[in-house]
């Protein structure tokens, strides 16, 4: 399970959830510079659809070894942020009409000196920032799951999809029994090599000063707080195809599943999370 090669003929699936509720417009720092949570979510979205557009080039092009959709979550709905039709994308389609606008942004690094330098990066940027209003999540939920159910069907004996939630708040449209039913019918669609892998990654507040959870390996390791238990709840178990490197990343740890939930993660480690959730089997 969770070995099928990732090829043109056989290619896997990504579906990212992007809060854009009005909490988004809180203020953290990232890369050394203060910014709204929804540019830094923005920022990051950007860089993993640029990763896998990366992953993807080869000589003769870009292959379609992916579907890629993107959903916004805010007071205005839930909506496709790279797709007019609200579904898929292929990689090929994606470089062809390249990102929105690619903008300088401000890093501040920290050398092993310990001296800090600040360089400017160009960065894609393939939908624009938003914070406004309530949270539909269950909404987001409930498209992810129309979404991974009509792929897994057309794509029976591919690698399964891997849905990522990135949110900083609790759901406006449903109680805690509607994300878990949601979450648990995400989980189940699944082809022949395994189900669709749902993982919650939760943004720290800026105020914050609780450690980050990263993949936990129990639910002890998670504060005793009713949201986190319900995200370790709705969260998938990690396939042991990734175990070693969520040891690596975690510095260490005990054997064994680690659930794919993220709690008062900062920034720079949604993007980490995200990452792993996209290491799979060897593209062909």
């Amino acid at each position: 399970m969770y070995s099928a090669p990732i090829t043109r003929l056989h290619p896997t699936a990504f579906i990212l959830l992007v809060d854009r509720s009005g909490s988004m417009a809180e203020r953290i720092v990232f890369g050394g510079v203060e910014m709204a949570k929804s540019r830094a979510v923005t920022l990051v979205a950007g860089s993993f659809i640029d990763e896998l557009l990366y992953r993807a080039r080869r000589e003769d092009g870009t292959r379609d070894y992916y579907d890629i959709a993107v959903l916004g979550y805010s007071g205005e709905g839930v909506r496709s942020l790279v797709s007019a039709e609200g579904e898929f994308v292929r990689p090929s389609r994606l470089a062809a009409a390249g990102p929105l606008r690619s903008e300088n942004v401000v890093r501040e690094r920290l050398l092993p000196s310990g001296r800090s330098v600040v360089a400017v990066t160009r960065q894609s940027v393939w939908f624009d920032e938003l914070a406004s209003g309530v949270t539909p999540m269950c909404g987001a939920l409930g498209e992810a799951l129309a979404l991974a159910g009509r792929w897994c069907r057309r794509n029976s004996t591919s690698y399964p999809p891997t849905v990522i939630n990135i949110t900083d708040g609790e759901p406006s449209d449903g109680d805690d029994d509607r994300v878990r039913d949601l979450a648990r019918r995400i989980r189940a669609t699944s082809t022949a090599d395994g189900e669709t892998i749902l993982m919650n990654i939760h943004l720290a507040r800026a105020s914050g000063v609780e450690a980050p959870v990263l993949f936990p390996a129990s639910l002890s390791e998670l504060p005793d707080h009713r949201y986190a238990r319900l995200l370790w709840d709705a969260s998938s178990e990690m396939p042991v195809g990734y175990a070693e490197t969520i040891r690596a990343m975690k510095g260490g740890g005990e054997a064994g599943a680690f659930r794919a939930v993220g709690w008062g993660s900062h920034i720079g480690e949604v993007a980490a999370m995200m990452n792993i959730g996209s290491v799979n089997s060897v593209m062909l």
